[in-house]
């Protein structure tokens, strides 16, 4: 049976890419993302699939407890300790004089939200100050390609009161619709 879901899975991972290079030859990208994504899909389930296999195979070959030999454990008790290497995260001692050495970082975190308190509340002052004045002078800057105030295209009335220049304009007459067709010849 697994024999056989790798035959599958590896079948399928050459059909995608198969698929990926025609739809790319023939331009259809839609086609080629969806095949590209299933066979990326695909291959991160034979990688995972082959690096679980080599897991178990490393699990079954690991030594039990009893292949050690006793003078190993006493070789690692006996090794010299790691050092912590953050002074400030270490429990205060009697013996120091700086107790209060190890609240450096919510000393630094509480400095950092008061910067940005003070940050925003200069940003608001500048935003609030600033605005009467920027929207006036964007007002002034906006008025030469501002929209008319006159339409582009005449209205209907507007049409119809100027008669004869208009009355043969088959065209017009269908824009205008069913209450023209008449009214005005």
């Amino acid at each position: 049976m697994r024999k056989l879901s790798w035959i599958v899975a590896s079948v399928a991972l050459i059909a995608c890419a198969g698929y990926l290079f025609v739809y790319i030859y023939r331009w259809e990208w839609h086609r080629a993302l969806l095949v590209g994504i299933l066979f990326l899909a695909t291959l991160v389930g034979l990688c995972t699939g082959l690096v679980l296999r080599r897991l178990s195979a490393v699990a079954h070959r690991a030594p039990t407890r009893d292949d050690h030999p006793p003078a190993a454990l006493e070789r690692l008790r006996a090794a010299p300790v790691e050092s912590r290497p953050f002074p400030w995260l270490r429990p205060p001692s009697r013996s120091r004089s700086l107790d209060g050495a190890h609240i450096f970082i919510p000393v630094l975190l509480g400095g950092g939200f008061l910067v940005s308190g003070i940050a925003w509340a200069i940003e608001r002052v500048a935003g609030s100050s600033a605005r009467s004045g920027v929207e006036e002078q964007l007002a002034a800057d906006l008025e030469g390609i501002a929209f008319p105030t006159t339409p582009l295209v005449p209205t209907d009335a507007e049409l119809l009161a100027c008669g004869d220049d208009y009355a043969d304009d088959a065209a017009l007459r269908v824009l205008l619709g069913p209450a023209s067709s008449g009214s005005y010849r």
